[in-house]
């Protein structure tokens, strides 16, 4: 554990506190709910406000230093996350090397792969444009249950989000309230059990691919949300087999990021 310890300077919440001095917001949710911070040398789980003067003790989990970079310049980075991190907490640590780190989006928290930061305020706004607009490609990798209808497809349906529960719901025809998804996948292996997808996004809704292919009948192995406890226990896969693996860039005529129009950048990796 490192130990992070810091007098009040100004009257107010620990959370607001713990902000100003970096630690990240589902990091403060997890000191407090561990009971790792102390006021005054008693330890607390309540986000309570501190005053002027009171000292706090933050107990933090070590942030893991190595970070994988797969492309570097000036305007931006490609980084690699790891399964079973938040997207935020991840971008703490990529600030800790990278300081003027701007996020442009985000992955699952089981979902690994690449994610893009601006470095800096002009290359985020072209990013964000970009991903938006979907001029960025970017593909998945996913390992799924069961044999694909047809070997290449374009997948089509509707959902709707039950915020309340974080869940996903895909439904084959339109009513309101329910939005369009469209799912692009390609089989590269079936192994006579299950197959191996390059998926892309067409549309980019929460959970999509998750939820589309459950939909179908081709859940992700080791998904718990959306695909069957029973098929997930037998391959014992610790996270969902999904990953952002590759991203290939596309920014308009004249942006500032054109000179890296047709770039791809892949993570090799084996599923």
């Amino acid at each position: 554990m490192e130990l992070k310890s810091v007098t009040v300077e100004k009257q107010g919440l620990i959370s607001e506190i713990a902000l100003r001095q970096g630690i990240g917001f589902n990091q403060i949710k997890k000191i407090l709910r561990k009971k790792d911070v102390k006021v005054n040398g008693v330890r607390t789980n309540k986000d309570i406000c501190v005053n002027k003067g009171d000292k706090l003790d933050f107990y933090l989990e070590e942030i893991k230093k190595d970070l994988s970079v797969l492309y570097q310049d000036e305007n931006l980075i490609v980084c690699n996350k790891e399964q079973g991190i938040e997207s935020v907490d991840f971008y703490e640590r990529v600030r800790q090397k990278f300081p003027t780190a701007i996020f442009t989006h985000r992955l699952d928290r089981n979902t690994g792969g690449l994610i893009i930061f601006a470095l800096n305020a002009t290359a985020y706004d072209e990013l964000f444009k970009a991903l938006k607009q979907r001029t960025i490609e970017k593909y998945y990798l996913a390992k799924v249950y069961g044999k694909m209808p047809k070997q290449q497809q374009a997948l089509t349906a509707y959902c709707k989000k039950d915020a309340k529960n974080s869940f996903v719901k895909v439904y084959p025809d339109y009513k309101a309230g329910r939005l369009k998804i469209v799912t692009e996948y390609k089989v590269l292996n079936f192994d006579g059990e299950n197959s191996l997808l390059e998926v892309k996004l067409v549309t980019g809704r929460t959970h999509q691919i998750r939820c589309h292919l459950a939909f179908v009948g081709n859940f992700i192995l080791g998904d718990g949300k959306y695909g069957k406890e029973e098929i997930n226990k037998k391959y014992k896969y610790k996270y969902q087999q999904l990953f952002a693996y590759k991203i290939i860039f596309n920014f308009e005529r004249n942006s500032m990021l054109e000179y890296l129009n047709g770039k791809e950048i892949k993570l090799q990796i084996s599923l």
